[in-house]
């Protein structure tokens, strides 16, 4: 039974974390975050395990808001409760007509654009063309879920108002692992997934949060993070429980695959990507391709499709 401590998390974590500067230019910004240096030590980290806590037997009031078939594909629009109170938006993808045996599934989190999980459809699709369902799921202020803290997703909006201030990005980061969290218990009960091959993948800030949700949640069979870094080129500081650098080195032994862009003006390579791949254990892939911040390239998107299928086809 997982107890829900909701987010006094953010409070209590806000006296205890230490206060962070805003540097001014470039390089002191991306350099100023002890802990990619020097991550909180496994006692440290075992408190912040508590936040992320959640009622496993809270009713999900799953509900199916309407479906459609394409190309060979049926999808359902969903939505669950994940957390007292709190519901996340989700699609649903896999092969029309029935089911033939069990696939592997892959929950996807989308990066910061107002369209939410709507982004990752086409990667959607070609996962479930290469034998895995699929759960795309909305962040909190994004897609089916805004609320009036973001209008217009300016990247300055999003700095401004989420990524730089602390305890309310602090907040969003813990609930977007119970919601992750609630995602997994939901393919599971709802949908017959196998625990076994259940894999994570992450774009732009859903690769973010992403080092944080997989140092965390330790049931996944494999997880894809891309075009994530330590810090994009506006965020200022976050407090040490909401840091990637505190958990990337715990991901492990989970086999993780890393792809960056060596032109990313977002995340920096020297600055902020590379420091924080240095955390990362056994097994880990790093792919680095010509690219700036953008969705991936088919090529690469089938990369990585491949990837995933091999890894959960060995669990």
């Amino acid at each position: 039974m997982r107890t829900n401590n909701r987010v006094k998390a953010a409070g209590l974590l806000w006296c205890a974390a230490a206060s962070l500067g805003n540097p001014t230019d470039a390089k002191a910004q991306w350099n100023s975050d002890q802990w990619l240096e020097s991550p909180v030590s496994d006692e440290v980290f075992e408190n912040y395990l508590g936040f992320f806590t959640y009622d496993d037997g809270l009713d999900f009031r799953a509900e199916v808001r309407g479906s459609e078939q394409r190309e060979g594909i049926h999808t359902e629009q969903i939505r669950f409760q994940s957390t007292p109170g709190v519901f996340v938006t989700a699609d649903y993808y896999r092969p029309a007509g029935a089911a033939r045996g069990s696939r592997p599934h892959v929950i996807v989190v989308h990066g910061g654009g107002p369209m939410g999980k709507g982004m990752m459809a086409p990667f959607a699709e070609l996962l479930v063309r290469q034998g895995m369902n699929v759960l795309a799921i909305d962040l909190l202020h994004f897609g089916e879920r805004t609320t009036d803290l973001l209008t217009t997703f300016t990247a300055n909006e999003k700095a401004d108002r989420l990524y730089n201030q602390k305890p309310v990005y602090l907040e969003w980061v813990v609930q977007t692992v119970k919601d992750v969290g609630r995602s997994f218990d939901l393919l599971t009960s709802r949908y017959g997934a196998d625990p076994q091959r259940i894999a994570y993948h992450g774009f732009s800030r859903g690769a973010e949060v992403g080092f944080i949700v997989t140092g965390v949640e330790k049931r996944f069979g494999a997880v894809s993070l891309v075009y994530g870094g330590h810090f994009d080129r506006l965020e200022t500081g976050h407090l040490a429980a909401a840091c990637p650098a505190n958990y990337v080195g715990r991901i492990a032994p989970t086999p993780t695959l890393l792809l960056n862009g060596r032109f990313d003006s977002d995340y920096d390579r020297e600055l902020s990507v590379d420091p924080l791949h240095r955390l990362f254990g056994e097994p880990t892939e790093i792919r680095w391709v010509d690219t700036g911040h953008q969705r991936p390239t088919p090529e690469d998107q089938r990369g990585i499709a491949d990837w995933l299928s091999r890894q959960l086809a060995g669990n």
